[in-house]
């Protein structure tokens, strides 16, 4: 199963809610306990993101976790 175009939608809306908010990768990955790195391959459906990161990224974000992954 090829999830990559669903992995780019989920990183390009945390991606769009993260510049909305002005919130830099650096300070989002301090917020979410993660790496920018990891961030960043997150945002470009490069890593698979886990559950607990993902409630994290939407806690920092102010948004709902179906927010980030509605297709």
């Amino acid at each position: 199963m090829d999830n990559e175009a669903e992995k780019r939608a989920i990183g390009s809306r945390i991606r769009a809610e993260r510049t909305r908010c002005g919130i830099s990768q650096r300070r989002l990955a301090l917020m979410t306990g993660t790496s920018r790195s990891y961030l960043w391959k997150i945002e470009t459906g490069a890593a698979d993101v886990g559950i607990d990161v993902l409630i994290r990224i939407a806690r920092a974000l102010d948004v709902r976790v179906r927010d980030l992954i509605e297709f």
